[in-house]
């Protein structure tokens, strides 16, 4: 499992996106973005002591698209965060369709797992399959759930 200040590395110097422009997306130099990913002073010898700063965390996000430091820190508190569609594009008859199918899918998945563990063995490919598919049955509850918090009354 990689550490927060492992996962903010690789957002910041691993993917597509150049440092630069990066940089410039958050109002910060690139010599600061570059030594606020690297090791703390008190954990390494090399050290910059420079921290990233925590206000710039989500606008370092949207500008990489990449969730990692996110990934991680849920991670390593037992949550898991889950993509929504942004609010008011898609109907509510639509949202409903996405939660009985994903939930449908999900069942009939299960079943399926259910008789495959009879042996008391899971595949790779099972366990692929049951997180793809879990994950869509939460979002499409979750994006219900969110939707039902911002209905007008």
């Amino acid at each position: 499992m990689k550490t927060v200040r492992e996962a903010l590395y690789d957002t910041i110097h691993r993917n597509t996106k150049p440092l630069k422009v990066i940089a410039d997306e958050l109002g910060l130099s690139e010599s600061y973005l570059t030594r606020a990913a690297l090791p703390d002073a008190e954990d390494s010898d090399t050290g910059t002591g420079c921290r990233f700063p925590l206000k710039k965390l989500i606008p370092l996000v949207r500008s990489t698209g990449d969730y990692t430091v996110l990934d991680t820190i849920e991670n390593a508190l037992g949550r898991v965060g889950v993509t929504l569609p942004p609010a008011g594009k898609i109907s509510p008859a639509g949202i409903a369709h996405q939660v009985i199918a994903a939930v449908a899918e999900f069942g009939d998945l299960m079943r399926e797992v259910e008789s495959a563990l009879e042996d008391g063995k899971i595949t790779p490919a099972d366990r692929e399959r049951i997180q793809a598919e879990g994950f869509q049955a939460v979002q499409a509850i979750l994006n219900l759930i969110s939707y039902c918090k911002i209905a007008k009354k």
